[in-house]
């Protein structure tokens, strides 16, 4: 669980090409694999193939179709999409340089699902209740979602204080 990691952290990691591509779209990607994996696993998992919370969503594949969309469809919504999905990446795999977990669980099997077989990672829970014990015991996630609330929270009020004046 890393949600106000994904929107806050993830949102400003485009840095001033942010302020050009539609927030609610840009938020939505930056939570997008973690939208269909996550109920994925906890409403039919675990299965063979459904081991975890990082499955299609997180594959390569699902980024790539979004990239080629953006760049086909050459409109700010689908932009915003597919740079939100990035940065969803990059902070799993940044997560993942952190607590290195066991070659099972690692991010990279979903990424380049299916090169390294028809599998995902293996999740180390089997409910939301387990996932959120777990991550609370993450100092990269605890990190994350008080830089990212912090962020949200700021821009909020950046955002409040200039409709106000």
């Amino acid at each position: 669980m890393f949600v106000l990691g994904h929107l806050g952290v993830g949102s400003r990691l485009l840095f001033g090409w942010r302020a050009r591509l539609p927030a609610l779209w840009l938020y939505l990607g930056c939570l997008l694999p973690d939208v269909i994996d996550k109920p994925l696993f906890y409403l039919f998992g675990p299965t063979p193939l459904i081991s975890g919370t990082r499955t299609f969503g997180h594959t390569a594949l699902f980024l790539l179709a979004w990239v080629l969309l953006a760049l086909l469809l050459r409109r700010p919504w689908s932009t915003a999409l597919a740079a939100g999905i990035a940065t969803h990446f990059l902070l799993d795999v940044a997560g993942e340089m952190v607590s290195a977990p066991d070659p099972e669980s690692s991010i990279w099997l979903a990424i380049f699902f299916p090169a390294f077989g028809v599998r995902f990672p293996v999740a180390h829970f089997a409910t939301i209740l387990e996932h959120l014990e777990i991550s609370a015991q993450s100092g990269y996630v605890l990190a994350g979602e008080l830089v990212g609330g912090a962020i949200l929270l700021s821009a909020w009020w950046r955002g409040r204080r200039r409709s106000a004046g």
